[in-house]
């Protein structure tokens, strides 16, 4: 860290305001790589392993067993959240309680990234599945080593409302374009060096933004609310007992369920109902995230205005009603499907603004209640246990998408399952809504 005092960036984070613009900014860097990885795995790992069989491309495994694959690397990843968070909270070093997870477990992560992009068997192979599954459980492991306890320096180091909205802000800039390079440069680069390749480049800018991360804040002091004697168990017994954190937690889950539904989906939506090529499904996801982030700024104002409550419902209504126009492309007069396709991730991209921006913004409000119910600061074991939901709904996801894909087809020849991704994630988003309709906090 620098030594320079305001100028550097080292300035003690924890109290209203004290985080410079250059802290802030350094510290949210480390959304891009997060999402930059995990988003390209998501987007392209099940479909490098089973193209479309029309694309002439090499087949590595049967696609139904890679969604049950996908679900092990992500059910590792769920069990690891909360105890990554305890140990996390339990944690006494002088770089402090978070730092440390991201210093030391960023390189392994992004080591097993890559390695994914390597199979063992240069043809059709369980072997590959096997291999798929078991890499995939070691990143999400190390993934949630890093990000777990990175996620939870957000409250830690800002206290008001307003510092908070603007870092999760940054955070989101920082998300889409990590959602960017993930959607759009893996695209080019995929069709310029080939998936091996990509992974490479994709891995190491990942790490280079994680080590920025945190390289300019500190920690807040230790203090009495940070001494944790509660077991394992009596943390997530407490976590529970948090009645808006379980509304949250429902909610989250759900939608996350629908969306990774929609995400899985959007390759075969691109080469097969669009017929078009891979590099589209990066422009087309590039739409997506640049109609997102111009609405960041509305996103903003409206939650400080009518509070993140009702904001983060209406994104979740409204992607609810979207989600199913998927029916509609290539079956309307208007156009040709691959331009009808472009306006159908543009439109998803208004709610997905609210959806990027606001869940922390939450969490960390739940978290401050917390604080204030038990007198603990628990910030880790709340981002873990939150993992374990969002995580498991991935993993279902991924097993969801495949069946879905699998059973009712994929091919152009067959494209019913294509088309059925929309309206199931639809469904399951609408789920969330109705759930967090209970919330209890508008602000």
């Amino acid at each position: 860290m620098s030594s320079t005092g305001q100028e550097s960036g080292e300035n003690p984070a924890g109290k209203p305001g004290s985080l410079t613009l250059f802290q802030s900014l350094t510290y949210s860097v480390g959304t891009l790589g997060a999402n930059l990885i995990t988003q390209t795995i998501v987007l392209w790992a099940i479909y490098y392993y089973a193209p479309a069989e029309e694309r002439g491309l090499f087949i590595y495994a049967p696609i139904a067993a890679l969604g049950f694959a996908m679900a092990f690397g992500r059910i590792i990843d769920s069990i690891a959240g909360p105890l990554v968070g305890y140990w996390s909270d339990k944690t006494k070093s002088k770089c402090g309680r978070r730092i440390p997870f991201v210093l030391f477990g960023s390189l392994p992560l992004v080591l097993f990234f890559v390695a994914l992009w390597y199979p063992p068997v240069a043809q059709k192979s369980m072997i590959n599945v096997l291999y798929f599954a078991l890499i995939l459980g070691a990143f999400f492991f190390f993934y949630t080593i890093v990000i777990a306890p990175y996620l939870s320096l957000l409250p830690e180091i800002t206290e008001s409302k307003d510092e908070r909205i603007n870092l999760v802000t940054y955070r989101a800039y920082f998300l889409v374009l990590g959602l960017f390079m993930a959607f759009l440069g893996s695209g080019i680069l995929i069709q310029e060096f080939g998936f091996k390749i990509m992974g490479i480049i994709m891995g190491i800018t990942a790490l280079i933004s994680f080590y920025i991360s945190i390289a300019f804040i500190k920690e807040t002091p230790h203090s009495k609310a940070k001494e944790i004697d509660l077991s394992f168990t009596q943390c997530l017994i407490y976590s529970f007992k948090n009645k808006p954190f379980l509304y949250y937690l429902c909610c989250i889950g759900f939608f996350w369920l629908g969306f990774n539904i929609a995400l899985v989906s959007i390759p075969y939506m691109v080469v097969v109902i669009m017929k078009s090529t891979e590099e589209w499904v990066g422009y087309s996801s590039g739409i997506l995230l640049l109609v997102s982030v111009l609405f960041f700024p509305l996103v903003n104002f409206l939650a400080r205005k009518y509070g993140k409550k009702i904001v983060f419902l209406g994104a979740m209504f409204l992607l609810s009603i979207i989600l199913p126009l998927v029916l509609l492309i290539g079956k309307i007069p208007l156009s040709t499907p691959f331009y009808q396709g472009l306006l159908y991730a543009a439109i998803i991209g208004i709610p997905v603004a609210g959806l990027l921006l606001l869940p922390y913004a939450i969490l960390a409000d739940i978290i401050d209640y917390d604080g204030k119910r038990t007198g603990l600061r628990r910030e880790a074991m709340y981002m873990g246990v939150q993992g374990l939901i969002t995580k498991g709904a991935t993993a279902f996801a991924s097993v969801i998408a495949t069946q879905i894909l699998s059973k009712f087809g994929n091919t152009f020849d067959k494209p019913f399952g294509i088309y059925l991704c929309g309206p199931v994630a639809a469904l399951l988003t609408l789920i969330g809504f109705i759930i967090f309709l209970h919330y209890p906090f508008r602000e």
